[in-house]
């Protein structure tokens, strides 16, 4: 509701404001001066409707906004104190004025001035307003895309992304729930990535209320490779697709050790424990090389969307069509993000259990 009454408003006085604009540009051009004191004292009624849209349109950007941090959001964030201040400072106090000249005939060069920087400030508004709206409906989903990714078309079930909205799990994708037991499957399901769902793992639409990004944060984990050579093996790892399970550190501690540095030595452990880890990792941020191979992937045989408690959702199997891809990336196996807060969307970064998330 929030985010409609956001857009609503937004519209109410971005169209408020561009018939005011056109209506003084048309009045001065074409019509005499008992028209144009007419034209002032509407436009002087009129702030009664805009002013009122324009606090709506303030008050319920920066609570949808929060403490989002993403590009479109900043922008918006800060296009709304410029509106905020050309129309108390400018807008209003010129309505006034202007009115109050028109209906005495003193239609002088003051007249004139004031009249050109009321002009000047409208457009300003309406630019900014403007951009605003095609921001809010990018992030919404309705328009575009914020960082449009490569499409790919595969056969079988896959996963798409929706742009400001669900993950949908297309042919009969199997989808099992944290504790082991098969969810009901459908050719087509919606699942919930913004968090706020109250159907988890089932998307119900809330993305909508929320206002929930999609796009990767500007400050996401940097995308690349390291390499951690050994004698018989190397392991090879991308920080930006981890989610930070801790399999690794679970499985084989003498290998993988967060609090070492380096934290990856290969030769503290034997091949197949290593290849075992690769597997167990369900990010897919690890793979593994032999000697004079390129590097690869441990796959689990059995496909199908997990989906972790109080996590992520954890895919095998199943290509995400629609993703941002990350060097070294498996179309096979990959973690995405459920709680709508990671900095590295659509992929899991962990940021759920700083937050004690819950669903």
């Amino acid at each position: 509701m929030k985010t409609k009454i956001h857009a609503i408003a937004g519209m109410i006085g971005f169209l408020t404001i561009a018939i005011f604009w056109m209506s003084t540009i048309y009045s001065e051009l074409f019509t005499d001066q008992a028209t144009i004191a007419i034209i002032k004292a509407v436009i002087l009624k009129g702030m009664f409707v805009l002013v009122p849209a324009m606090v709506i349109v303030g008050a319920s950007g920066m609570s949808l906004g929060g403490k989002r941090q993403d590009r479109l959001s900043l922008a918006k964030k800060k296009r709304m104190p410029i509106i905020a201040v050309n129309g108390i400072l400018i807008l209003v106090p010129a309505a006034f004025y202007l009115e109050s000249k028109a209906a005495s005939g003193g239609f002088d060069m003051v007249f004139n001035a004031v009249q050109i920087i009321e002009l000047l400030a409208g457009f300003t508004n309406l630019a900014l307003m403007g951009l605003n709206i095609r921001d809010g409906l990018t992030l919404t989903g309705r328009i575009g895309v914020v960082e449009r990714p490569a499409v790919v078309v595969v056969q079988g079930p896959a996963i798409e992304e929706r742009q400001g909205g669900p993950l949908v799990a297309k042919g009969n994708v199997r989808l099992t729930g944290a504790d082991g037991a098969l969810l009901p499957g459908k050719p087509v399901v919606a699942l919930c990535r913004c968090g706020a769902s109250k159907t988890k793992p089932f998307c119900d639409g809330s993305h909508n209320e929320a206002g929930f990004d999609s796009s990767r944060s500007a400050h996401h984990t940097p995308d690349g490779v390291t390499n951690y050579q050994g004698r018989n093996i190397n392991v090879h790892y991308n920080r930006l697709l981890c989610s930070h399970a801790g399999e690794c550190g679970k499985h084989l501690k003498s290998v993988f050790d967060s609090g070492r540095e380096p934290w990856i030595v290969p030769d503290n452990g034997n091949i197949d424990d290593i290849k075992a880890v690769v597997e167990a990792c369900p990010s897919g941020a690890l793979r593994y090389s032999l000697p004079n191979q390129a590097p690869c992937h441990a796959i689990p045989q059995t496909p199908g969307i997990t989906v972790e408690r109080d996590g992520p959702y954890r895919v095998v199997g199943t290509p995400l069509i629609s993703a941002r891809l990350a060097e070294g990336a498996s179309a096979e196996k990959y973690v995405l993000c459920r709680c709508g807060s990671s900095k590295n969307k659509p992929y899991c970064d962990g940021t759920h259990a700083v937050l004690g998330w819950r669903g």
